[in-house]
């Protein structure tokens, strides 16, 4: 018994002492990376150019990201990488063989596909799809500018560049909307609709609008949309021609309508924006009305304007710009307000009738009637106006 008690105690001893081992072999963390030896992509940039793919990629300096008290580091906070290959994966791992450390996409934050490689977008958006660490949360745009003018702009205060509209266009975007910013999922959930124009907002470069010691800034902006019916490009509208866009877009925040009657001017802040389109029938045939009501509120005027002055006027600017946004579509072969989609969602029988005949929307087949609110009191008026 004594000599089977030391045997136990033994083997106990020797299965601890195993275990002791084991856990010195296998202890700390073998997968461990640290920070400096690994460079961070927080923007891609996609060309296509004489049958091959051009990658380009930014990375930004920790030392701007982070808070921080003093000025901000000398230096540019950015840096650019590019490289080509025959597929977009091609050129991502070519720029990986030219770089002095390990690259990550894991905190890829936007994507930039140039206008030229519109055409390859489908294979561009699944080659990304295809590697782990990116996310289908990644802000998209499209641009006519070269991306490296883009990706090496200029910064307010030289503060850093991801409070830019490539990073936070949501900034831009509350202060002046138009269209809703989009992810890589926003975009390929609309290119899988039916009947659905995708608006991708373009990415450009104000020419002249900022300077810094007389020296021109460039800042990023969005200048305007391209459109995608059925998985294709059909044409690029400006901001400019399509202010209509604004009064439909799930993401408005806030916009300004001038107003100007003779020699008389006001500024009217519009603070909310909802549409919704009404289907009926004649003959079989649709006839849309797009709904749209605003409410706003005086901020600026040369001269004395009536509420029911301020009212008229407003509702004439917005279905102008509406209407005309409309036509401008309509010329591209872009149902800008996807009227068909409506049809598909709620009239889908109807939808695949009218399909067969080669439907499509016109002029004379929209109503759109505005309707326009003041919910505050302008602080120009006197206090007699008020009661």
């Amino acid at each position: 018994m004594t000599v089977h008690a030391s045997m136990r105690k033994v083997m106990k001893t020797l299965k601890v002492s195993l275990a002791l081992c084991a856990m010195l072999i296998t202890g700390g963390c073998w997968d461990e990376v640290n920070l400096q030896d690994v460079s961070y992509i927080s923007a891609i940039g996609v060309d296509y150019v004489d049958d091959h793919f051009i990658v380009y990629a930014q990375m930004i300096s920790f030392g701007v990201i982070a808070k921080q008290e003093g000025a901000p580091p000398p230096g540019s906070p950015i840096w650019i990488g590019k490289h080509e290959g025959d597929t977009n994966l091609a050129a991502i791992f070519n720029l990986m063989d030219s770089s002095q450390y390990k690259l990550s996409l894991n905190h890829l934050k936007s994507v930039v596909i140039h206008e030229r490689a519109f055409s390859e977008i489908e294979q561009i958006i699944d080659s990304l799809n295809r590697l782990s660490s990116t996310r289908f949360n990644s802000l998209v745009f499209g641009t006519k500018t070269d991306i490296n003018d883009l990706f090496t702009m200029d910064m307010l205060f030289n503060k850093t560049p991801l409070t830019t509209p490539l990073y936070a266009p949501h900034i831009e975007n509350n202060q002046n909307s138009y269209v809703k910013p989009m992810t890589l999922q926003t975009l390929v959930r609309g290119a899988l609709e039916p009947a659905m124009v995708v608006k991708l907002p373009s990415l450009s470069l104000l020419p002249e609008d900022w300077e810094n010691n007389k020296k021109r800034l460039r800042f990023l902006t969005i200048d305007g949309t391209f459109l995608f019916n059925e998985k294709k490009s059909v044409g690029f509208v400006s901001r400019e021609k399509s202010k209509g866009l604004v009064w439909t877009s799930e993401g408005f925040r806030r916009s300004l309508v001038p107003i100007r009657v003779d020699d008389r001017r006001a500024s009217v802040v519009i603070d909310t924006a909802k549409s919704n389109v009404k289907v009926n029938w004649e003959n079989n045939k649709p006839k849309f009305v797009l709904k749209t009501n605003l409410t706003g509120h005086l901020i600026e005027a040369s001269s004395e304007f009536t509420d029911q002055e301020l009212v008229s006027n407003v509702e004439r600017v917005v279905k102008a710009q509406m209407e005309d946004t409309f036509l401008k579509g309509l010329a591209m072969n872009a149902d800008l307000y996807d009227l068909e989609h409506e049809l598909y969602r709620y009239h889908n029988k109807a939808w695949r009738h009218l399909v067969q005949e080669e439907w499509k929307p016109t002029p004379k087949d929209l109503t759109i009637e505005v309707k326009y609110r003041i919910t505050k009191e302008s602080e120009l008026r006197s206090k007699s106006e008020l009661h």
